[in-house]
């Protein structure tokens, strides 16, 4: 017998059955892709897939850019266990977001999503279902509930701003990193929100929590380590230190929310006013223990429910501000006539003797128009988080079978020269038309992506980003460094693209 195995391992042999189960993989992965999206067929290699195909680069768009060159602005390929389509041109990541979303409304079953979600149960990584709408539709309730009340949103907002603004002040026009003092100023904002009075800077576990969350966000190395290792299950079972890393830091921030739910149940009085995203949650819980169906609602709104959304309100709520703010500074002090002009306007619309409020939105376009352009050029979200189809469905006419990962590509839509004139110039120009109004529809414009997973925070968003420039634009201007030196704008990618740290200077207004 052993005789005769030797026999047969031969190197020929060998080379040879090599070589059929490579053109066998190939016979298969073609059939498996017939009439998907065009895309590097032939050299998907067995259990990796094309992930050799991607370029070496910083970002989602740099690494795809051969793909982009060579296939169009709707491809796929095989990437470890999953099949991977991108869109990138607005029709395509429209009928993704919005004519399709329904079909395209999943989360992969990522092993970061499940260490980060406590196996699928928050708002934007779980996968969508029953669960998943209960829990969304609480959140936007919660937010549209605070919105409501302009001159409460106004003052909360205002707050900070004016604290913010005091530690502007203080540094006696002297050059310093605002990233830290945004970051915590915007996060204070979010916490009243999320939390009542019960959490903010003031508290012992708020700078940790605040540290280990943008830790997650601009951690570059473990991200892009993340990103690969998702498309391969396995990887879960293998101790990568990628994973170690992100679980360590799941664990600890869970643990401060969940000792901050425990303070606020025993606390909590369900006769009084509700003035919290965990109050309302607490609240519906107890709403929930009457109801004919109590078990299976109280069930999805348990703690590990309750911690995920009230994390996601935090994580989301205020990392994405503090970085658009931190970009939109970049952006003014390396183009100080757009400084210039909006203080034109402001000074036209508001005056001096009082601060922009929430009423002037409409009379103050150059505002939003900076906002805008901020958003579209900084790109905090390079791309959407990856969807997953919940049945087999079509893109741009082509075949796209139940359970592909997809991924829409903001950033190349934001800075695609057919869409917009000069797309690497800051310009917030071109977001008013001839008539002074802000252009809202161009839908070549998605920072918040769109349809049903769109962030549910962006109304929020806008109100605080709009607040927040408004009135540090009002009373200071920004300026390079002493050594003259202008923030850099290219961009560094985690999870988000965020401006290499940066120091300015400020001077008040007189």
């Amino acid at each position: 017998m052993e005789l005769l195995l030797s026999e047969y391992l031969t190197f020929g042999n060998v080379f040879i059955a090599v070589v059929f189960l490579l053109i066998l993989n190939q016979l298969f992965e073609l059939y498996q892709f017939r009439n998907m999206p065009p895309g590097p067929r032939l050299t998907s290699i067995p259990f990796i897939g094309n992930l050799m195909s991607f370029d070496s680069g910083d970002g989602f768009c740099q690494v795809t850019a051969s793909m982009r060159k060579n296939y169009g602005t709707v491809y796929s390929m095989k990437v470890g266990s999953f099949k991977f389509v991108v869109a990138e041109d607005p029709t395509s990541v429209k009928e993704v977001l919005v004519t399709k979303s329904a079909d395209y409304a999943g989360r992969p079953p990522f092993h970061s999503f499940m260490i980060d979600t406590l196996g699928g149960k928050d708002v934007a990584l779980a996968n969508y279902g029953p669960a998943w709408r209960f829990h969304r539709k609480l959140f936007l309730t919660a937010i549209r509930q605070y919105l409501s009340d302009q001159k409460l949103v106004e003052e909360r907002v205002s707050e900070q701003v004016r604290w913010l603004m005091q530690y502007f002040e203080d540094q006696n026009g002297n050059e310093f990193d605002p990233g830290k003092i945004l970051m915590e100023s915007v996060a204070n904002v979010i916490c009243r929100i999320t939390f009542g009075k019960h959490f903010d800077s003031s508290h012992p576990d708020f700078e940790e929590f605040l540290k280990l969350n943008n830790e997650s966000f601009t951690d570059i190395e473990t991200s892009n380590q993340i990103f690969v290792l998702d498309f391969f299950p396995i990887a879960k079972y293998f101790p990568f230190s990628a994973y170690q890393t992100e679980q360590k830091v799941a664990d600890r921030m869970f643990e401060i929310l969940r000792r901050q739910l425990k303070i606020q149940e025993n606390e909590f009085d369900p006769k009084s006013e509700i003035e919290s995203l965990i109050g309302s949650l607490l609240k519906e819980r107890i709403a929930a223990e009457n109801e004919v169906d109590a078990e299976e609602r109280a069930s999805i709104l348990s703690d590990d429910y309750i911690i995920n959304t009230v994390g996601d309100m935090f994580s989301a709520g205020y990392e994405t501000t503090s970085t658009t703010l931190r970009w939109a500074i970049a952006y003014l002090v390396n183009y100080p006539e757009c400084q210039r002009d909006i203080q034109s306007q402001l000074d036209d619309v508001v005056g001096r003797d009082r601060m922009p409020g929430l009423d002037d939105r409409p009379k103050l376009p150059l505002v939003l128009a900076t906002i805008m352009e901020t958003l579209r050029l900084g790109n905090v979200a390079e791309t959407t988080i990856t969807h997953y189809t919940l049945k087999d469905t079509t893109l741009a006419g082509y075949r796209v079978p139940k359970d592909t990962v997809v991924m829409a590509n903001l950033m190349a839509i934001h800075l695609d020269p057919n869409l917009w004139e000069n797309p690497d110039s800051f310009d917030p120009r071109r977001h008013i038309d001839s008539d002074g109004q802000i252009i809202t529809n161009s839908g070549n414009f998605l920072p918040f992506s769109a349809g049903r997973r769109v962030c549910a925070g962006e109304a929020l968003a806008k109100v605080e980003l709009f607040l927040f420039l408004s009135w540090m634009l009002h009373r200071f201007t920004f300026l390079p460094s002493l050594d003259g030196s202008f923030p850099e704008l290219k961009g560094k990618f985690g999870l988000t693209r965020f401006p290499a740290a940066y120091k300015i200077r400020v001077v008040k207004r007189q």
